[in-house]
């Protein structure tokens, strides 16, 4: 059964993926389990993800797929693009904010990660200056997301959905449907 990490986004937990799990119900849809206040910086999450993936001990030819939520997808991103994207083939990313989010400007600011999706940042810059490679990716973004607005969450692939409830969009069985038919 093909692995599915789950990357829930910030103060998300393993509850965010239980209409995923059950809708995947062909996958071992696995948590990844982070600082989901984002205390620690979007690199040290990252590491953590890369030794997470590690120690799934997967078979030299076995690829994973990513499904990550907000801060989960700019998580995720900057695995794949700066530490390692040999056991991945898919990702898939809902509303994270490519291009910032006010949230970052407003609240949380002793929250090192969560300060680094702010718009304009520079590790946003240099994600969004990297492209992957050998990877497919699909990417749901809303304009009229209240937390990451307009085209900031648009990233590769784009998907643009009409469901603009931020915080539930993992919830959303059209959207969830969608990720079912490009993982499969």
């Amino acid at each position: 059964m093909k692995k599915v990490i789950f990357v829930c986004g910030m103060s998300g937990g393993k509850r965010d993926m239980f209409l995923i799990k059950h809708i995947l119900k062909d996958f071992n849809v696995i948590y990844f389990p982070y600082d989901v206040w984002l205390n620690e910086t979007i690199e040290q999450s990252a590491k953590r993800l890369e030794k997470f993936v590690n120690e799934l001990n997967l078979n030299k030819k076995e690829k994973i797929s990513i499904v990550s939520v907000s801060a989960g997808g700019i998580i995720s991103e900057y695995y794949l693009k700066f530490l390692d994207n040999k056991k991945v083939d898919k990702i898939v990313t809902l509303c994270s904010p490519f291009k910032g989010t006010w949230l970052a400007e407003l609240f949380f600011k002793g929250n090192k990660g969560l300060r680094e999706l702010r718009k304009e940042s520079p590790l946003l810059k240099k994600i969004q200056n990297k492209k992957l490679k050998n990877i497919k990716e699909l990417n749901f973004w809303c304009y009229f997301d209240p937390i990451v607005p307009g085209k900031s969450a648009r990233g590769e692939n784009p998907r643009h959905t009409l469901f603009f409830l931020h915080w539930i969009i993992q919830f959303w069985p059209p959207v969830i449907y969608k990720i079912k038919e490009f993982l499969l």
